[in-house]
């Protein structure tokens, strides 16, 4: 019987060892997980309210290092989105210039124009039986199917949008399943962004103009991404707001998301070919702001 309940005692003791072992794991996730408290960040919405910042959303308690993202060399195939979005195996490119004709061309020359001008670059335009691809450089497209009506709806959920652009973008290369219904935006138009992981790349989009039958119009800019670079410390959400205390006064905050952004210089080029970790603050007036996440300083956006 001693023998016994000596052998009983070690399994005993091991099986403690074990459990002690595992729940110090969860204590540890835990704490890295939730490592500002929620005292510091009701402190921090009290310290808002007095300069007229009314915080309506979740503020995320995400504090890991962040590196920024690279995108890899490939564009968007467009024969794939000639394919699925025409119907048709090729396509013959036409350059968009100053010099569009008049006649059926007005209309998207007036569209665009003005956005060739700003680029200096041409764009290709390819046509069938009424629909419309622009391709206006090797990340960014519009399409238009001129046989609907031009009767815009926003009746529809953003889940049922998403299923039509399932069946335009399947097999185009472009991961469609990575894209999350964002905000409406002007009252009709559905944006869809494209979420990495869990940040989202402000930059990968689909905007989209819906009719009562199909998907009427809609702009795509998609650059494939090859990973995130070996990540730095940052400003958590809340220290950013609080650090910029003197401009975001007098607002209220609807949405904080955490995200990826290239940063434009003044000429409307871009600053670097990767893109910055950002937290993003949407208003109530729509308005969006940037923040970079490594200092909390403003970020250009146009």
């Amino acid at each position: 019987m001693d023998l016994d309940w000596s052998k009983a005692k070690s399994i005993l003791i091991v099986i403690f060892v074990i459990l002690n072992l595992f729940l110090a794991g969860v204590i540890i996730k835990l704490a890295n997980d939730e490592g500002i408290s929620q005292d510091t960040i009701e402190n921090a919405k009290k310290a808002l309210l007095n300069r007229g910042v009314i915080v309506n959303s979740e503020i995320p308690l995400y504090n890991k290092k962040i590196g920024t993202l690279v995108y890899g060399d490939e564009s968007i195939n467009k024969k794939r989105i000639v394919k699925n979005f025409l119907g048709q195996e090729e396509y013959i490119k036409e350059e968009l210039t100053e010099d569009l004709e008049e006649g059926s061309k007005e209309n998207l020359k007036e569209d665009l124009e003005e956005s060739a001008k700003e680029k200096n670059m041409s764009q290709e335009i390819i046509e069938k039986d009424g629909k419309e691809i622009i391709f206006k450089d090797n990340d960014n497209f519009i399409y238009k199917n001129k046989n609907l009506s031009y009767i815009i709806s926003a009746d529809k959920s953003s889940g049922e949008v998403l299923d039509s652009l399932k069946k335009l973008f399947k097999g185009t290369g472009v991961p469609i399943n990575q894209f999350v219904f964002d905000k409406m935006e002007n009252g009709d138009t559905y944006i869809f962004r494209q979420k990495h992981n869990e940040f989202w790349i402000f930059e990968n989009y689909i905007s989209v103009l819906m009719s009562k039958e199909d998907v009427l119009q809609l702009e795509c800019r998609y650059r494939k991404i090859d990973g995130i670079e070996q990540g730095s410390d940052i400003l958590t959400a809340h220290q950013v707001l609080i650090k910029n205390h003197d401009s975001i006064k007098d607002i209220e905050i609807v949405a904080i998301d955490l995200g990826f952004k290239e940063i434009a210089v003044q000429n409307g080029a871009r600053e670097t070919t990767d893109d910055i970790p950002v937290w993003r603050i949407r208003t109530s007036g729509d308005e969006e702001l940037f923040y970079r996440v490594y200092d909390g300083e403003k970020i250009n956006t146009q």
